[in-house]
This record gives structure tokens, sequence and C-alpha cells, in this order.
């Protein structure tokens, strides 16, 4: 098998090794197809443009196995936002009807459904309570609730109180925070 050089220590490393021996640094695995920058070993998405690595990972389906065939529902798919660029994977909880997407702030009481305050929400300018996204059965919307520094939907400025469908795939920014909104 052939060695590779681990960029933190130098110290000779197998190839396709995740981690070094020597240090523990995580190992690059190659390069992203789409952008070249080095990726680790089993990364799903590429931390610098948020591509995705080779093969989707299977959709997240509730199973109905238990279920006569003929009275079977359409699987319940769970929604999953991408943090960009750094490709965080953020699964929303599966059941809910409505996730509200902001930062969390103890001392207002603010505790939204999902907290960006580890991926820059502070920072990026992300209200305590920035956004809303909801389901219809398999269907997902997105609307702004009356947050400081807007929500964009593939580029696009959503309204405070309109609600948009989303798609999976589509590019959601809260302020200056990125997302992939995901289903499959």
């Amino acid at each position: 098998m052939n060695t590779i050089n681990c960029p933190n220590c130098g110290s000779p490393a197998q190839e396709g090794a995740a981690f070094c021996d020597s240090c523990g640094s995580p190992l690059p695995a190659g390069t992203c197809p789409h952008c070249g920058a080095i990726v680790r070993a089993g990364d799903i998405y590429c931390d610098h443009c948020g591509r995705l690595l080779g093969e989707a990972p299977a959709p997240l389906v509730v199973s109905y196995d238990d279920i006569e065939p003929d009275s079977k529902p359409e699987p319940v798919l769970i929604p999953r936002l991408l943090v960009l660029p750094a490709g965080n994977i953020l699964s929303l909880v599966p059941g809910q009807d409505s996730y509200v997407i902001g930062r969390v702030d103890p001392a207002s009481g603010s505790y939204p459904d999902v907290d960006l305050v580890p991926f820059g929400g502070e920072e990026g300018g992300v209200s305590r309570r920035h956004a809303q996204i909801t389901r219809a059965g398999n269907q997902f919307f997105i609307e702004d609730l009356n947050s400081v520094n807007y929500t964009f939907l593939n580029k696009q400025k959503v309204p405070v109180g309109e609600v948009h469908p989303l798609q999976d795939g589509d590019e959601i920014r809260l302020g200056r925070v990125l997302l992939r909104f995901k289903t499959g």
C-alpha cells in the first residue's frame, strides 16, 4: 500500500487512512472533483464548495413495512439543512410541522428549533427568530419571521409573512449564513 505524508506533522501514513497515527490529524482523501479543494476520507460534501462528493446518501425515509400494501401512506422525508461552505448537516426533527430557525439567546428566552450560533449565526446577522420552515405532507415552505437581515431563497428576498415552497437543493440565506435545503 502507498504512503503519504501527514500535512500536519509530516509523518508517513498509509494512503486511505482517515487520521495520522502520530498526531491524530485528519488526513486528506483526495481532492474535490468540482473545485479541487482537499477533502478528508468519509466526507460526503466538500467543505470548500459544498458540493456532493461521489454518490448521494440514500434519502432518509420512515418505513411503513407493517402496514397493508394498499393502505401505505407516502413515505415521510426527513428535511436537512446543509451549512455552507463548511458542509455541516443539521437534520430537522422528524414529525414536526414547523421549525423556527434562529439563534439561541437565554437572556431573552429565545430557543429556536434550529440554532445557528455554532455556525456563525450571531456574527452573520441571524435574528433570534429569523425564519420558519413548515411542512404540509411532503411539501416544505419557508417564511421570514420579520428578521432584521432578511431571508433569501435562491438569491430572492422572501417578503415578511409570505410563504414560499422549498425544493430539494434550494439555497437559503439568513443574514450572511448560507444553507442548502435537502430532502433526498
